[in-house]
Order: C-alpha cells, then sequence, then structure tokens
C-alpha cells in the first residue's frame, strides 16, 4: 500500500525534506484508497456470507426431503453452516479496513514527525567534527566507515544527517553540536542514498524529482548516466515516464539501487551519502558506477560518505573511520585512521 511504502521511505523523505510533500500525497489518495479497500473487503464478505447461506439452505432442504438416514448430507450441513461463519467472520474483517488504512497513514505520520529536539538555526557548517575519532573531514574528502553489521554504521550516518538524535559532542559540524543544530539545518548538507531505496509506484521521473523537484530532464538522464542506468530506461516504454511499478517491481534489485543512486545525485548538497552503494551489484557494473561516482564528485566537489563492506567503493575514500558499537550510553563507539591503513 502506498501508506506503507512512504513509512518505509520516511528517512529518505525526511534527508529530501519532502515531509510536506508526503502529507500532500496521503490527503490527497487516503481517503480514495481506503474507501475503495473497504468496498472491495466489504463485497468480497458479502459474496461469501451469501454463497454459504445458500449453500446452507440448499443442503438443510436436500436433508429434509431425503429423511434422518442420510448422514452424509447431515454432515454437508454441519460444513455449510462453518462456512456461513466464517463467511460472517470475512465480513466483519472487512468492516475494520478502515480503521487499518487510517492506522497506517497515523503511523507515517508520527514516522515523518519524528525530530531530533533542537532549535533550528540559518545555516550549518559542512565541515564535520567526531572527537570521538579525533577526526575533522570536509568536501571534497572522501569517509569511508566500516565495521561489523549491528555496529551502528548507519545509525551514524542518520545522527550526521539530523535522522536521529545525536548525543551531546558526539557530531560537531564547524563548531555547533549537531545535537544543538534543527534538522532543517543539517538535512540541506547531505544526499542520501539509504541502504535499501524504496521507490514510489510512480513513473522513473517522479522517483527521481523526489531529490530534485526542479530537475529537468537533462539533469536526470544526467543522474541515470553517471548510474549506469540510463540505457536501461531509454529502452523502456515511455523513458522517463515508465513505471517502475510497486517499490520498483518492474526493475532487478541492482537496478533499483541504481535508481536510488541516481537520486541522491540530483540533490545539490555539500555531502553525498551512501549506504552500501554497490550491494548486489556485478563487479564489470560496479567499476562502471564508480569510475562515472567520481568523474562526478571531481566535478561537483561534493565530499563522500560511504557505508561498505565492498573494497571498492572505499578506495574513494581518504579516511576510514571504524564503527565498533554503540555504548551503553548511547554513544557510537569509532576510530579513525588513513584508509589506506585499514585496508
Amino acid at each position: 500500500r502506498s501508506s506503507d511504502l512512504l513509512a518505509a521511505a520516511a528517512p529518505e523523505l525526511q534527508a529530501y525534506g519532502m515531509k510536506a510533500w508526503a502529507a500532500d500525497r496521503l490527503a490527497e489518495h487516503g481517503d480514495a484508497v481506503e474507501d475503495a479497500a473497504e468496498r472491495l473487503a466489504r463485497a468480497g464478505g458479502l459474496i461469501m456470507a451469501s454463497q454459504s447461506i445458500a449453500m446452507a439452505i440448499g443442503v438443510a432442504g436436500a436433508a429434509l426431503a431425503a429423511g434422518a438416514g442420510a448422514p452424509a448430507l447431515t454432515a454437508l450441513s454441519m460444513l455449510a453452516a462453518v462456512a456461513t461463519v466464517e463467511s460472517a467472520g470475512t465480513l466483519l474483517n472487512a468492516l475494520r479496513q478502515n480503521g487499518a488504512v487510517k492506522a497506517a497513514v497515523q503511523r507515517l505520520g508520527e514516522l515523518l514527525d519524528e525530530e531530533a529536539p533542537a532549535s533550528p538555526i540559518a545555516a550549518g557548517s559542512p565541515s564535520l567534527r567526531l572527537p570521538g575519532a579525533d577526526l575533522t573531514v570536509a568536501p571534497p574528502q572522501g569517509l569511508a566507515i566500516i565495521g561489523p553489521s549491528g555496529a551502528g554504521k548507519t545509525t551514524l550516518i542518520e545522527r550526521m544527517m539530523g535522522l536521529r538524535p545525536a548525543s551531546p559532542g558526539e557530531i560537531l559540524h564547524g563548531d555547533a553540536d549537531a545535537d544543538a543544530l534543527g534538522a532543517e539545518t543539517l538535512r540541506p548538507l547531505f544526499a542520501y542514498a539509504p541502504q535499501q531505496a524504496v521507490l514510489l509506484t510512480a513513473s522513473v521521473r517522479e522517483n527521481l524529482r523526489l531529490a530534485a523537484p526542479s530537475a529537468s530532464d537533462d539533469d536526470l538522464w544526467a543522474a541515470l548516466e553517471d548510474a549506469a542506468l540510463a540505457d536501461r530506461i531509454r529502452a523502456a516504454p515511455g523513458g522517463l515516464d515508465a513505471p517502475v511499478g510497486e517499490n520498483g517491481a518492474r526493475l532487478s534489485g541492482g537496478e533499483r539501487r541504481r535508481l536510488g543512486l541516481a537520486r541522491a545525485y540530483l540533490r545539490p548538497a555539500p555531502w553525498l551519502v551512501l549506504d552500501e552503494p554497490t550491494e548486489g551489484l556485478d563487479a564489470a557494473t560496479e567499476a562502471q558506477v564508480l569510475e562515472r561516482l567520481c568523474a562526478r564528485l571531481h566535478h561537483s566537489g561534493q565530499g563522500l560518505i560511504v557505508v561498505s563492506h565492498r573494497p571498492a567503493p572505499l578506495a574513494l575514500c581518504d579516511v576510514a573511520l571504524t564503527v565498533s558499537a554503540i555504548g551503553a550510553d548511547g554513544r557510537i563507539q569509532i576510530s579513525a585512521r588513513p584508509r589506506q591503513a585499514a585496508a
């Protein structure tokens, strides 16, 4: 459902500053979706109930005509009665559809309303200081974030971007504590492609423009070229207007990941943040994507923050930050070294 996909996409919607867009989309389509779901489920329940009742009446009549010596018909009558009860339960469940849809919409609203407790400041510095690792980085440098699964790598980048509240003194933007900066100050500093990019049931163009609503077609094609996806989209009927299906069902896993990359490329921000950008890609496609990414970074002057378990994306970075765990106090345990020393 649309509300479930938007809920799953909440981190991206927050990072792209699309909270108002999501609320408008739900307001526009939510009532129609819940009404249609309720009508469909209710109709299905009524059909099942009427069929079961008719069956019960017919079997009961046949049983009466046959007399008491028809055990098969008696058993069939009992089965029809059970089916009638079950279909009534289906109808009752249909009547709950309206509440289920509203609950999903409310859940999305709660996700989008999660903000770091802070007061917004006019502009944030792209310079990142991580006192726990005695590290300062700024664009156009590249920062590789490595560590075991579950250690807190994604949590760290979400704290950098203001998608989760940071601990006091854990992350500084220039001289300002991220804990004291508003989310609306932090998020413009970052373009984000999460590990599992969520795609809307819409066209390629609409999915890309989530990150840059005013992007021209030339901008969209350039981003697709850099994500090594332009040829695939040109070959699709409709090109940029081709539907991607529910959560990108018409695309392969690697194509969905590259469409998420292209979307992040479109957002003008000092930092490009990529979480497992080449996971699932074959070696040749990975090499093509990274070659074009390197050229794009050189042209844009953006800094790169990349989380990956694969060595090739890490080779684009100057410094490696190792995430060990999230401590009992909630702080992320980190250490830094030159990337070559960490390899």
